[in-house]
Parts: structure tokens; C-alpha cells; sequence
């Protein structure tokens, strides 16, 4: 069985100050021994940049946040409607190439900085969109943001980056999310 990690620096070892401290490693030791992990994140990562042929029975997606970062002129011109729809059409080539595994997506945190209320409004559409995504494709949202929100002061570092304990929530995020896709595939 393959668990395939996609995504970004949400779900990598680089910033928790720890080997194996990252969400997909954390979450890889959960699994068990019988999981090869086919680890496919890296720092920055964009949409473009996620290959949708990859195959997984279980598929953890971090991405998103350097989508809008890049395209923030863009972001703050003419909203996030074009990154939503980028982001459906990853999902979809993701879903098309693995059309029974298990999809866990992850939506976008905000930075230990305040967000002025631009910014936040346009965050929040965004992951109301990722979320629209998810439920279209059949997948788990990670609700990441609603976990990180009022913690961002232990949860994240260098104001993006998720520490060892941000980590560790994204790993509990996509653990609970398995878990509830195994119980209803159970029934």
C-alpha cells in the first residue's frame, strides 16, 4: 500500500527542528510499517508544480498558501477565483489518476501576522473555495486553518512555517481524517 504525499512546506521536516517531525513523516509512523511513502512535498511548492499522475491508496495535499503569495497582486486585483479554480482542476487530475484512494486536502493557514481585513477576507474565500473543491472530488478537507487559528504563536515559525507542534496538528488532522473515511467505508 502506498501513502502519496503532495504538497508544500506544511507537510515537510525542514522547519520542526526535528527528523521525522513533519506532518507527512508524523503521519507515514502512524500508518504502520505495511505503508510505503512516496513523499512528493517540497519547500514552496505551487500547484503547478504537484504531478496528478502519481498514484496513492492514501494521498495527503498540502497547497495553496505560495499559489497566492506568488500571485498576490493578482490576489488583491481580482480575488482568489482563479486560484480556486486551478486548485479544482488539481484536484480533479489527482482524483482522475487515483479514483478509489483515500484524498486528504489541506486548506491555508494564515501567517503569525495579523492579516489586515483585506487580506483575511480574501484568505477565508479561499479556503471556502478549497473546501468546495474537496467536497466536488470527493475527498477529506484538513481544516488547518481552523486549527492553527489563535495558535499561530506555537504552531507556526519565521511567521509561515509550521513548527513541531504545527505539525503535529496537521498530522492529527489527517489522522482523524482517515480514520472517518475507514469507519464509513466499515459500514
Amino acid at each position: 500500500m502506498i501513502y502519496l504525499a503532495l504538497g508544500d512546506s506544511m507537510s515537510i521536516d525542514r522547519y520542526t527542528g526535528a527528523e521525522g517531525g513533519g506532518a507527512v513523516a508524523q503521519f507515514h509512523r502512524w500508518l504502520g510499517d505495511q505503508w510505503e511513502l512516496d513523499d512528493h512535498t517540497i519547500d514552496a511548492c505551487t500547484m503547478d508544480w504537484v504531478d496528478t499522475r502519481a498514484k496513492g491508496d492514501i494521498i495527503t495535499l498540502t497547497i495553496g498558501g505560495n499559489d497566492a503569495l506568488r500571485h498576490m497582486d493578482e490576489v488583491m486585483s481580482n480575488g482568489v477565483d482563479r486560484l480556486i479554480r486551478q486548485h479544482r482542476k488539481l484536484l480533479q487530475g489527482i482524483r482522475g489518476s487515483n479514483p478509489t484512494s483515500c484524498l486528504i486536502v489541506g486548506n491555508v493557514y494564515a501567517p503569525q501576522t495579523a492579516l489586515p481585513k483585506d487580506l483575511e477576507r480574501l484568505l477565508h474565500q479561499l479556503n471556502e473555495g478549497i473546501a468546495a473543491n474537496v467536497t466536488v472530488v470527493r475527498a477529506c478537507l484538513a481544516d488547518i486553518r481552523a486549527t492553527f487559528k489563535g495558535k499561530e504563536s506555537t504552531h507556526l515559525c519565521l511567521d509561515i512555517e509550521p513548527t513541531l507542534a504545527g505539525a503535529t496538528a496537521i498530522a492529527g488532522l489527517f489522522i482523524a481524517q482517515y480514520n472517518s473515511v475507514i469507519e464509513i467505508r466499515e459500514q
